[in-house]
């Protein structure tokens, strides 16, 4: 990109025929080369390598605007996958949270799994706990006057409503144990916590949601976790995605539509009312059909 200087941009060839952030049609004047062209060179030289891959002649020239109507549409189709994780997170950690409280209540806890939770969930949280403490009671100190919760007492929903998305995720199981032969139960904490308490949040899992999945998560599972394990490595698919989103990194090596698969499967396992909302307010699929090519 300019022999890797940082300026504006000044090509003159012709700008591809999509760009833009939300149509992606614009012409050259239109595109955003100063913005785009103020970031690093290291940042857009994947978008030029990116370009390049779909040139029919690897000799042809990659011009400015071609990077900068990739690097927006990324931009765009990032803005989309945060709507839609947003809802997804948003979902998993509320039905989560809901089953946890349940099954700590029947274990003789009382419903609050962070700070008085049951083996084997004790000594899984104890980390994300102190940090839902914290962040909460940060939160709380930052709240104006105003606000219905001022100077409120810190609840169980203000330290859940803390937990980010890989709390969640590191909650199922992920790791298949190797000596598992070994245990009392003859599974370890995750798997005893997914068949007990975590799998009453996804009621409407079933065999067609495992079939969907399959390929996608460890082989050979007891029948009891085989579940827990398919939302779980699901659920760390789409906890990958959104850290790559929010490093702003390209995501051009990502299945994105397998990974809407996920979100809805998932969300259908909670709540198939839920899944088909997200279907109708999803952008990820308009704007991957809006990608500018050579």
């Amino acid at each position: 990109m300019n022999n890797g200087r940082q300026e504006l941009f000044v090509n003159s060839a012709k700008a591809p025929q999509k760009c833009g952030a939300f149509a992606f049609r614009c012409s050259i004047i239109d595109m955003p080369h100063s913005l785009v062209g103020a970031m690093h060179p290291a940042r857009l030289a994947s978008y030029e390598t990116e370009w390049r891959r779909g040139l029919v002649e690897a000799s042809t020239l990659v011009t400015d605007s071609a990077v900068v109507s990739l690097y927006v549409w990324q931009v765009a189709l990032s803005s989309a996958w945060y709507e839609t994780l947003a809802y997804v997170e948003a979902v998993v950690r509320n039905s989560v949270d809901m089953a946890l409280r349940d099954w700590n209540m029947s274990r003789g806890k009382t419903e609050n799994w962070l700070d008085d939770a049951a083996q084997p969930l004790s000594s899984l949280v104890k980390l994300s706990a102190k940090n839902a403490q914290y962040r909460a009671e940060q939160a709380s100190i930052r709240r104006h006057p105003v606000h219905p919760r001022y100077k409120a007492p810190i609840s169980l929903d203000d330290k859940v409503s803390q937990l980010d998305f890989g709390n969640i995720v590191h909650l199922f199981p992920l790791t298949v144990p190797e000596k598992n032969d070994k245990r009392s139960s003859g599974f370890n904490k995750h798997e005893n916590l997914w068949i007990h308490g975590i799998s009453k949040g996804f009621p409407n899992l079933g065999e067609e949601t495992l079939v969907a999945w399959e390929g996608q998560y460890p082989v050979d599972l007891p029948r009891e976790v085989k579940e827990g394990y398919a939302v779980g490595y699901a659920l760390e698919r789409l906890r990958r995605l959104r850290n790559r989103i929010s490093h702003h990194e390209q995501t051009f090596e990502v299945e994105h539509l397998r990974r809407l698969e996920d979100a809805s499967l998932l969300l259908d396992a909670v709540s198939p009312g839920a899944a088909q909302d997200l279907e109708k307010l999803d952008r990820v699929r308009r704007t991957l059909m809006m990608r500018p090519r050579p």
